[in-house]
């Protein structure tokens, strides 16, 4: 969930980050994740917390139908109607527990180390005589990490060769609005004692990032970055105590949040014009087959994995691997024809009508 719960009617500002559920049918517990004020709130429901409940108990399953189907609406019920259910019972505990922070918003600074391993707070919600209560669970961990990925010696040395490790206590956050590190998920970060501006990439999967590393590595010995192409690089590798990778700094493509993807409509084919059209296309062509000469795939080739700058040009990002069903077959995922064949269908997105029938 990306939206922020305002304070309409005096409600407290908070963001829903992550909520999950157990994909084992007999499993009906459902957990979220919430931040307010650069601090985390864990929730976690289970029916084994109900007491004397039946109607309650009705309610919570039918919502919880909601979650795990993924959509919005469910029959005639909403997923906005399931959030503002689950969080009514904690906002006075969020505004106890999370306040305002006392100094100027516009002078709130937020390391990475700070929002990734903030103050936490973890509740189970308790459902008695039909009552909602949130009942605080003491822990000295959270319920769940940033990352469990982790390089061996080897590809670890290997990387010292070639890129920088970061601690993320040094890194900070980086928003318009300051007071949105309190909240939201950071996508550019300063590096370097703020002299960089970096996109921070999320490390989910060891063999995904290796992947990737190894790809960045492979673009920059074949020289491709001087050649002034639109290829993201790596700035470096984030790594907390523990020797866990956080994730990935990347270059910073400004593209106010808006892939390729966001950027053409089939009914509009005149925004943005055939001219810049084309000269993605263009773009795209020739930092891919300069890919290909050197050996190197590019991976899940598709429209949002595609950044538009302010300067209108293209840029290829994402080196992680896989395939998204529509855009690569399966059999071809992490191969050149399978490169071809995704930016065929960028090429039919772009311009249509120079497609062949």
């Amino acid at each position: 969930m990306d939206e922020l719960i305002s304070n309409m009617a005096n409600r407290p500002t908070y963001k829903i980050e992550y909520h999950s559920t157990s994909i084992h049918e007999e499993d009906q517990d459902a957990n979220f994740k919430i931040r307010r004020n650069g601090k985390v709130f864990y929730i976690q429901i289970s029916p084994s917390n109900f007491v004397n409940s039946p109607l309650m108990t009705e309610k919570y399953l039918a919502y919880l139908e909601v979650l795990q189907s993924g959509e919005e609406v469910v029959g005639d019920i909403y997923d906005t109607d399931v959030f503002e259910w689950v969080m009514k019972p904690f906002e006075s505990l969020l505004v106890e527990l999370a306040p305002p922070p006392a100094s100027d918003p516009k002078n709130i600074q937020v390391s990475l180390q700070q929002h990734l391993f903030p103050e936490f707070f973890v509740f189970d919600l308790d459902i008695i005589d039909e009552k909602l209560y949130p009942r605080r669970v003491f822990s000295k961990q959270p319920p769940f990490r940033p990352s469990f990925c982790r390089f061996d010696d080897r590809f670890l040395d290997d990387l010292e060769e070639w890129t920088h490790f970061y601690d993320p206590a040094g890194i900070i956050l980086s928003f318009k609005q300051p007071e949105d590190a309190l909240f939201k998920q950071p996508r550019k970060v300063l590096i370097d004692e703020g002299r960089v501006e970096c996109f921070y990439k999320p490390c989910h999967s060891t063999t995904q990032a290796v992947r990737e590393l190894k790809i960045y590595k492979a673009i920059a010995a074949a020289g491709l970055y001087e050649r002034q192409l639109n290829l993201c690089r790596v700035h470096g590798v984030v790594m907390d105590e523990h020797d866990f990778i956080l994730g990935i700094l990347l270059s910073y493509v400004d593209c106010a949040d808006c892939p390729l993807s966001a950027r053409v409509h089939p009914k509009e084919p005149d925004d943005p014009p055939a001219t810049v059209r084309r000269k993605w296309v263009q773009q795209l062509d020739i930092g891919l087959s300069s890919l290909h000469e050197a050996g190197i795939v590019w991976g899940d080739v598709k429209a949002e994995n595609v950044l538009i700058d302010k300067s209108d040009n293209a840029w290829i990002t994402d080196f992680g691997g896989g395939y998204t069903e529509g855009w690569v077959d399966k059999a071809l995922a992490e191969t050149m024809e399978g490169d071809a064949m995704g930016m065929a269908k960028i090429r039919r997105l772009l311009i249509p009508s120079e497609t062949p029938s």
